[in-house]
């Protein structure tokens, strides 16, 4: 399939993604190890990477960092106009 990416940075971006809903500390990790990598063509996934640290800040209770992230996260969403970037958004922003 044409739109299917799998990479090292995909790959990072995912495991980050279920670390942090897992609440799991490595997650912050492998989450900034993918956004240095991550094609600065792919928004939505930058975006995606965004959500996912505000997320395993949060689990930190790091405030000040997941704040920064969300802005840049809800930025980015609405640059693509991607739905579920912008609803996971607005789902953390109640959290803060």
């Amino acid at each position: 399939m044409v739109s299917i990416f799998l990479n090292g940075a995909h790959l990072a971006r995912w495991r980050g993604n279920v670390l942090a809903l897992l609440g799991d500390d490595e997650a912050v990790t492998s989450l900034y190890g993918a956004l240095e990598v991550v094609d600065p063509s792919f928004v939505r996934a930058q975006a995606g990477l965004h959500v996912d640290l505000v997320q395993a800040h949060l689990a930190r209770a790091e405030y000040d960092d997941a704040n920064t992230h969300l802005r840049q996260a809800r930025l980015l969403a609405s640059r693509t106009g991607s739905v579920r970037q912008r609803r996971r958004v607005d789902l953390l922003s109640a959290r803060l």
